[in-house]
């Protein structure tokens, strides 16, 4: 697959998500948002990425010459914005496809401890929309995450499952711990 067919792809997979929260898998996108802190931290340790906020170009700092093809951008974030994607997801949709660019380049050859730090941020959006930022904080809903200390994560396990069974489990015990019962989308 050429950087070209990785953008698009990325880019039509981004297209198609529901960006309306629904509240009711708030928890695994809490896991799921400290899975991507873990490895955004491995990487900006691993090529020493400047960066104070967990969210960055990533791609650019492995290999500051990645490219996305000119158009894919401007027309994924018009559908994103016109979806209700908001300030933040739009933020970060240019770094997920400098990402896939740089992946289908593979010009460079990456530590095999590293995995794919947009993963989990992509999972988190496909389960029900964005997220904002506000006060140094990550809001999901009923639940948010702070943003201070991302770095420290890169010693934390790892997730062990991506599996949308797996994931509805820690959104059911979630709400259930939190209010008493499973909740539904709102």
């Amino acid at each position: 697959m050429t950087p070209d067919e990785a953008v698009r792809g990325m880019a039509a997979r981004l297209a198609t998500i529901n960006w309306e929260r629904r509240g009711d898998k708030t928890w695994s996108k809490v896991v799921l948002l400290k899975e991507y802190f873990r490895r955004a931290a491995q990487w900006a340790a691993a090529y020493d990425c400047d960066s104070r906020v967990p969210f960055f170009d990533i791609a650019r700092c492995v290999d500051a010459s990645v490219e996305v093809p000119e158009g894919v951008l401007d027309g994924l974030l018009a559908t994103v914005e016109a979806n209700g994607g908001g300030r933040n997801v739009t933020q970060v949709i240019p770094f997920i496809l400098r990402w896939s660019a740089l992946q289908a380049a593979s010009r460079t050859q990456a530590p095999p401890y590293l995995e794919d730090p947009f993963e989990p941020l992509i999972l988190l959006f496909e389960r029900g929309g964005g997220f904002h930022t506000e006060h140094g904080e990550v809001d999901l809903e009923w639940k948010s995450v702070r943003m201070a200390g991302w770095r420290n994560r890169a010693d934390d396990p790892p997730l062990p499952s991506f599996d949308p069974a797996y994931l509805d489990e820690i959104d059911r015990a979630g709400s259930t711990a939190q209010f008493g019962y499973g909740i539904e989308p709102l």
